[in-house]
């Protein structure tokens, strides 16, 4: 084997090496640059920017954080939940964890202060009916003995 050859196989195990690494690093920019278009990255999750918005991610340990810090789990946010909802909207934590299909985090909230009226408790009832949740709708549904009536109601898409 030549100088030559050996400079050439030596060249092609440096670039094979290197190669993953610059495609993450591709991959990860084209990710950041989405999130500023679309307002979204289609690589990485995004961190929430609200208590709404980590119960829309099932994220129960920012729910506690964010409550630790004196956020009001009663207050609508942003919320982004890509599959669930066609774009940004505003909402309580109670409903986007009622969209997020998670009767854990409704209790959750419910413990860290989510006031769960009778009003709320129907929107609720009427989003997860809309959803065909069952667990959230017997979840909800023993909650109350009232009939399920949502002419009105306006879910959340």
């Amino acid at each position: 084997m030549n100088s030559n050859q050996a400079g050439r196989d030596s060249t092609r195990v440096a670039l094979a090496l290197a190669l993953p690494g610059v495609l993450v690093a591709v991959v990860t920019g084209l990710s950041g640059l989405a999130s500023v278009v679309s307002d979204r990255p289609f690589v990485l999750a995004p961190a929430p920017s609200s208590m709404a918005e980590a119960a829309g991610y099932r994220d129960s340990a920012e729910i506690v954080r964010r409550a630790g810090l004196g956020e009001d789990p009663n207050r609508p946010g942003l919320v982004r939940i890509p599959r669930r909802l066609d774009r940004a909207t505003p909402l309580t934590p109670l409903e986007a964890a009622v969209i997020s299909e998670r009767t854990f985090t409704i209790t959750l909230l419910r413990n860290e202060g989510a006031v769960l009226d009778p009003a709320t408790l129907r929107r609720l009832r009427c989003i997860a009916d809309s959803r065909h949740d069952r667990a959230t709708i017997a979840y909800l549904s023993a909650l109350t003995t009232a009939p399920l009536e949502c002419q009105g109601i306006e879910i959340p898409r």
